[in-house]
């Protein structure tokens, strides 16, 4: 009786759980038919441009239904700034459930695009694609589905660094330093503030501070700044970096930075002065002085050929280093190039001999006026090396003045002139034979006479 009881109970309960899977297997589709196909975009990458940008973007679409999404087909409509280069259309053949793929498309940002987040609509067309057991191969037209891609785009300025009235400071000299501010593709700028920072302290503004302030700036518009600046005279000459720093106000109420550097040379140059000394014994001598603010190493004085003199001998001299403030002495055989140069030769004493005393006073003012009138400058070359290790060579004129004869070498020259002179003139060659001859005659008579004398008294 109690087997017959637990028999019943157990057929009671396996009847009832029978009925549960049966209800559940009536209430559920047939897995053949799975989940319908959703077509997604999961990723875009990547997200910021800047006016003025071409760039590739990838964007990541996923299937998120079980069922297979063919003829995939995505259309990109323009915005007011972005738009797709190229094709606004992207078909992908066939995606199937769960599953992503990679697509990549071109897009453009107008060069005056301002600061700020942008998107464009994208909509989609698909059909999805199953089996079903009494209908076989379904394929199914799904509604059409609408996205937006959404991009930040970021404002941004160029600094364009150019030197105007710098090529390259000089030690503890003011050099004018410009750079140029320009707005390159976004929208107007405004409050903008620029600084320029030298690490070391090597090189200072002067007169103003290191910043300068500009209230707008309109898209592709420029603007100078000028600082006067110095560079200290004890700094080493090479090459220095200048920090720049431009911050502005951005469209959403913020401040943006942008951070660049640039180079600026200090030169290793340096100067001379050089002055005529004097001129003795056929040599000319020159003192030089390193005037500027660098040392020069291996330094050489030298005397180009050139039309108003020559060097007799070596026309260079080798002096070698000189700090800024030492000087030194050179020593060159210098002869003008031509006779007439600085006074008067023998060939034009000798004609002057043959002028009256009047004539040969309006020549000589003549030849003073030409003398003070003439070119005396000699050219001069230093060859050195500058305290950055490269050759340079600076030219100086220098006004010299050859030693002139003295008056009484003239006076000599004068009266030998005058000398030979008188012996070319036929009257006073002919008064000399005359007196000759009279004195001869004199001094034959004298003679003569004496001997008759003696004569007369050997007889008696």
């Amino acid at each position: 009786m109690i087997k017959e009881l637990l028999t019943s109970s157990t057929m009671r309960k396996s009847i009832a759980l029978c009925s549960i899977m049966a209800i559940l297997v009536c209430t559920v589709p047939p897995s053949s038919a799975g989940m319908d196909a959703k077509i997604v975009i999961t990723g875009v990458k990547p997200t910021e441009l800047s006016p003025g940008d071409t760039k590739e973007i990838t964007l990541t679409v996923k299937n998120g239904g079980s069922n297979d999404a063919r003829q995939i087909t995505f259309n990109f409509q323009e915005s007011q700034y972005i738009s797709v280069v190229g094709s606004s259309s992207v078909y992908i053949n066939s995606l199937n459930g769960w599953c992503s793929k990679d697509m990549v498309i071109t897009v453009h940002v107008s060069e005056g695009a301002p600061g700020g987040t942008y998107s464009i609509p994208v909509t989609c067309t698909f059909s999805q694609y199953y089996s079903s057991g009494s209908q076989g191969s379904v394929t199914e037209s799904m509604p059409e589905v609408s996205y937006s891609i959404v991009f930040m785009v970021e404002g941004g300025a160029l600094i364009d660094v150019s030197d105007v009235d710098m090529a390259k400071l000089n030690l503890g000299e003011e050099t004018k330093l410009n750079f140029t501010i320009t707005n390159i593709g976004n929208s107007p700028l405004q409050n903008l503030v620029f600084s320029w920072n030298e690490a070391d302290g090597v090189i200072l503004p002067v007169y103003s501070d290191n910043t300068k302030y500009i209230k707008y700036l309109d898209v592709g518009e420029s603007t100078d700044l000028e600082y006067t600046v110095v560079a200290d005279v004890n700094a080493a000459a090479g090459l220095y970096q200048l920090d720049l720093s431009l911050e502005f106000e951005a469209g959403n109420g913020g401040y943006r930075e942008i951070n660049t550097t640039t180079g600026v040379f200090v030169s290793g140059e340096t100067d001379f002065d050089v002055t005529f000394s004097e001129s003795s014994a056929g040599q000319t001598t020159l003192s030089v002085a390193n005037t500027g603010n660098n040392p020069a190493s291996s330094v050489t004085v030298r005397i180009p050929q050139q039309e108003k003199f020559r060097v007799l001998g070596s026309t260079a001299s080798i002096v070698g280093n000189l700090d800024k403030g030492d000087y030194t002495i050179v020593s060159f055989q210098v002869t003008p190039a031509s006779s007439s140069f600085g006074g008067t030769g023998a060939a034009n004493i000798t004609q002057q001999s043959q002028l009256s005393e009047g004539d040969r006073q309006k020549l000589r003012g003549g030849f003073s006026q030409q003398n003070a009138s003439e070119n005396n400058n000699l050219k001069v070359l230093i060859e050195y090396t500058d305290a950055t290790g490269v050759r340079r060579t600076v030219e100086k004129t220098v006004p010299i003045q050859l030693m002139a004869m003295s008056s009484e070498g003239s006076q000599l020259n004068t009266r030998m002139g005058q000398q030979q002179s008188i012996w070319k003139n036929p009257a006073f060659i002919g008064t000399i034979a005359i007196v000759g001859l009279i004195i001869g005659g004199f001094i034959y008579y004298k003679k003569r006479k004496s001997f008759t004398r003696f004569s007369r008294k050997n007889k008696e």
